[in-house]
């Protein structure tokens, strides 16, 4: 049991909270620009530092690889693939990465003549990035197909595939995220009837809400008259979707001013496939249509421009909807609720901390898990109050019982993994939020 430790029968006094209408610099979700590199051109880390975005916690990193297309990579050009990722791990950026041979709509010329030598390439660079996973949000793509988006390419059947996923895998290892681009390519790799949550594997999509096939992302028979290895219309395909991104994300580029992007249509679509990241400068026409429509919704975000709501409802929004105190144990309970489009993809760590006058602190750490903080879905944790043994061992400055007085009894939120804080819905962009006065005299 999670135990504060306070007098005892003291009283509890709510503060008012309120929820904020900012776009929330958290770490994997939101914006993103997008950033070309050519690894056999020296890197330009200072005006690359000038170029990054500071309430953006993404970027995405296309890395050419047209002047390898007869030879391997270059030790001098996989050094510098690494210096990019440690910069970007630096200054506390994650990843999407994605390599390719083209971003002039040429793929099938520029790519390699042989598979053989795509699949050398996927080995040199995954042995790179598998060494900074950590600050790698996914891979898109095979290497293969114009911009790298898996058309265009000699290397598409569904056996050249499997062995370019396999040496992906094999080389970046299992913590990075693949996604591939369509997903009829998902089911080419897939058996027959595997079910999108048992896999590893999701999807990207740079053709969103470009037409009613997403410019080919779909198919466009039903699913109950079409085969595993066709593609499926856009309303089975979501449905598809909806169960691949409940543990992985999802994400890409939104083009175009089809009656599928106007604002109601494009932010029930983003709900149910979960979508946690988006180009926040390409297609300009489709933005600038948010942009120009209105929210409304209820709560604050009634009235609100929709570019500024679809920004801040991207991945996960977590805010304290109500705290309670119950119980002769004077249990402590938190309400959390999810408002962003997608789940929190990783364990994230609640602290309860109590201040008095600013001299005393302790605090109790509470695990959320991803299923807790689904979309919409509301996380009820709880601690305890007080406890009959004063202030807990260990702690410097605390008095050896606990004393009358104020105490204030605030939570802060964090990923598990590397401690970096999460930003609450309430209020200001500050890393903790006032729950409450405790009193005793």
């Amino acid at each position: 049991m999670n135990r504060l430790r306070l007098p005892k029968n003291g009283s509890f006094h709510q503060i008012p909270r309120t929820e904020t209408t900012a776009n929330l610099i958290n770490p994997a979700r939101g914006w993103y620009h997008l950033y070309t590199f050519f690894l056999e051109k020296p890197l330009d880390l200072d005006e690359l530092y000038w170029s990054l975005k500071k309430e953006e916690t993404l970027v995405q990193a296309l890395i050419l690889l047209s002047s390898f297309q007869t030879s391997a990579i270059s030790d001098e050009a996989l050094s510098r693939l690494e210096c990019l990722l440690q910069f970007f791990q630096s200054h506390q950026k994650e990843v999407i990465l994605r390599f390719a041979y083209d971003n002039q709509g040429q793929g099938l010329f520029a790519e390699p003549k042989t598979i053989h030598l795509v699949q050398t390439h996927i080995k040199q660079a995954g042995a790179v990035v598998r060494r900074l996973a950590d600050t790698v949000y996914l891979m898109q793509g095979l290497f293969v197909g114009s911009w790298g988006e898996m058309h265009s390419s000699r290397y598409l059947s569904k056996e050249r595939l499997r062995q370019l996923a396999d040496t992906m895998r094999q080389a970046v290892g299992d913590q990075i995220p693949i996604a591939v681009r369509t997903p009829l390519q998902w089911r080419l790799l897939h058996p027959q009837g595997t079910q999108p949550g048992e896999s590893d594997m999701c999807l990207f999509n740079d053709g969103m809400f470009g037409s009613e096939t997403d410019l080919g992302t779909y198919g466009v028979r039903c699913r109950e008259d079409a085969q595993w290895e066709e593609g499926w219309c856009r309303k089975d395909e979501l449905a598809f979707l909806n169960k691949m991104h409940e543990k992985l994300p999802y994400g890409g580029e939104a083009v175009g001013v089809s009656d599928e992007g106007s604002l109601e249509r494009a932010v029930a679509e983003m709900r149910q496939t979960q979508l946690c990241y988006l180009n926040s400068v390409h297609d300009k026409s489709c933005l600038d249509r948010w942009r120009s429509e209105v929210w409304n919704g209820i709560g604050v975000w009634n009235g609100r421009c929709g570019l500024d709501y679809i920004g801040a409802h991207l991945g996960y929004r977590l805010l304290i909807r109500s705290v309670s105190v119950r119980g002769r144990g004077r249990r402590l309970e938190i309400e959390l609720q999810n408002t962003g489009f997608a789940g929190i993809l990783e364990e994230a760590e609640l602290i309860v901390t109590v201040e008095a006058e600013g001299r005393q602190q302790q605090e109790q750490v509470i695990s959320i898990f991803p299923k807790d903080l689904q979309p919409g879905r509301l996380c009820r944790v709880s601690c305890v109050l007080h406890r009959a043994y004063g202030w807990p061992y260990g702690l410097s400055g605390m008095p050896d019982q606990a004393e009358d007085g104020r105490y204030l009894i605030y939570a802060r939120l964090r990923r598990r993994r590397d401690k970096r804080r999460i930003l609450l819905a309430n209020g200001q962009q500050t890393d903790k939020v006032l729950l409450g006065i405790y009193s005793h005299s």
